[in-house]
């Protein structure tokens, strides 16, 4: 082996080139040289890697599980314990709430009425979270066994062993797997797994491959008081779930459908109205339900306000960030009166927008104070209509929305916005590596040609029916 050294080099080149300035000037040259390879090697190493989704999935609920506004009513009357008027009241948030006739409840919620037993919970979430975790295993052509970190989340349904354990058990995973289990986060509680699984692929990138994200909300009672801001959840919340297969293997990007560019989340628990705007708790009959607050629009806003003031830098393009200084210069540094609000054109950042489909009020809300389009707020509201408030779900089901449609194509960029209890708000940014199209085991497969519905859910020839017939059953009077 020859070894070069300064000295045999200077030889070889003549003394006049050592008493001239260019041995001065080639050092300098190669010592930057080096530097610089020395720079990029570090920075090779410090760089996170990318995080890729191979493929994702939506539970589909049995048919015999679509329940309709005349299914709940009925529901509500053979109690025989529920006031007329309160009857009266669920009906017609249901009307206003933007839910369709086929969100699925499954029948041992409308036949036992009050809490479930161990056993029909289990076996809800055996429909929906090993079902959907099946399904999406399979889509992404990898075995159980190669599964590294686990973390499934879910609202209500927290037994021991855990969920986590369950899928474990199920699918005959690896003893080594890091299983998490998330409870109580809300609806917000997908994108925060997405979060925490893309998190653990970065930093364990060399021990860690593919992450799977299992999510769900198990109905484990319908709310059978007389407490209004607790009936309200009978009107909205359906059954429903999905699961995500993450990689952060270079090679695994040829095959996979979008690429995780950023993960926000905020959390506004240390104010009291936040905290309590939405909790599960006992009435004074002691009948346990949760209670969403009259306040939820404003503070899911104000959440939503924040969680954008740390995602806009990231995604927004220069033009707008510099028009947002300016504003907030004007009113903070120039004081002056009547400057409006500057709202950025987020249109320039993404191509797509999933808003948490919680009801017709949120996801108005949002696309009005971001300033979307009806064809920007279409996929939350068809989600919202088919599924109802999937909770963590629901952004899942928007994007297959958008997959059944054919929406989306190579380079596009995807807004998920999650609002859940604590309260919180988690923002997830989505880039689509290829045009997807829409496939046989897409939950809106067999459905997707009949929407965007036109029509109001009240207008519906059905729907006016039942409507015509509720003075019928009720003394509205007393409402």
């Amino acid at each position: 082996m020859v070894v070069f050294t300064a000295q045999s080099l200077i030889s070889s080149w003549g003394t006049d080139i050592v008493d001239s300035s260019k041995c001065s000037s080639l050092f300098t040259l190669l010592l930057t040289m080096c530097s610089m390879a020395l720079f990029l090697f570090l920075l090779k190493i410090r760089r996170k890697p990318a995080v890729y989704v191979i493929d994702y999935s939506c539970a589909k609920c049995p048919d015999d599980t679509k329940t309709s506004l005349e299914t709940m009513l009925y529901f509500l009357m053979g109690l025989g314990n529920i006031p007329d008027r309160d009857i009266l009241f669920q009906s017609k948030v249901f009307l206003k709430s933007g839910i369709g006739e086929e969100a699925h409840i499954p029948r041992a919620n409308l036949t036992k009425g009050r809490y479930l037993s161990m056993e029909d919970s289990y076996n809800q979430a055996h429909i929906i979270v090993v079902g959907a975790v099946d399904m999406v295993l399979k889509k992404a052509g990898i075995s159980p066994r190669l599964i590294d970190i686990l973390v499934v989340n879910c609202g209500l349904f927290n037994p021991t062993p855990s969920l986590s354990a369950l899928l474990v058990n199920y699918f005959k995973m690896r003893s080594d797997v890091k299983t998490f289990h998330l409870a109580g986060m809300g609806c917000s509680a997908s994108l925060i797994s997405l979060g925490l699984a893309r998190d653990l692929l970065q930093v364990h990138r060399n021990r860690a491959r593919y992450a799977l994200i299992a999510s769900s909300e198990v109905i484990q009672a319908l709310y059978v008081g007389k407490e209004r801001p607790m009936m309200v959840t009978n009107c909205l919340f359906r059954s429903a779930g999905n699961a995500v297969v993450l990689s952060n293997r270079r090679e695994d990007k040829k095959r996979a459908k979008m690429q995780v560019m950023h993960v926000v989340r905020v959390n506004m628990a240390r104010h009291d109205g936040a905290h309590h705007v939405v909790e599960m708790r006992e009435d004074e009959e002691g009948i346990c339900g949760a209670s969403l607050s009259p306040q939820l629009v404003k503070v899911a806003s104000d959440a939503l306000t924040v969680n954008i003031k740390s995602l806009a830098p990231r995604v927004l393009p220069l033009t707008e960030l510099c028009k947002a200084g300016w504003n907030m210069a004007q009113k903070d540094v120039l004081k002056k009166k009547g400057v409006q609000p500057f709202v950025p054109n987020f249109k320039l950042a993404f191509e797509h927008f999933c808003i948490h489909p919680g009801g017709r009020a949120v996801i108005e809300g949002v696309g009005k104070g971001l300033k979307l389009s009806r064809y920007d707020i279409e996929p939350s509201a068809m989600a919202l209509h088919r599924f109802g408030n999937t909770s963590c779900s629901g952004v899942w089901y928007i994007l297959a929305y958008m997959e059944a449609k054919e929406r989306l194509k190579k380079g596009d960029r995807v807004w998920q916005i999650g609002l859940g209890s604590g309260f919180k708000c988690t923002s997830a940014v989505l880039r689509v590596l290829k045009d997807l199209h829409c496939e046989p085991n897409n939950p809106w497969y067999d459905c997707v040609h009949r929407y965007p519905l036109c029509e109001d859910l009240q207008k519906q020839p059905h729907i006016a029916s039942v409507v015509a017939s509720l003075p019928k059953y009720f003394d509205v009077s007393t409402s």
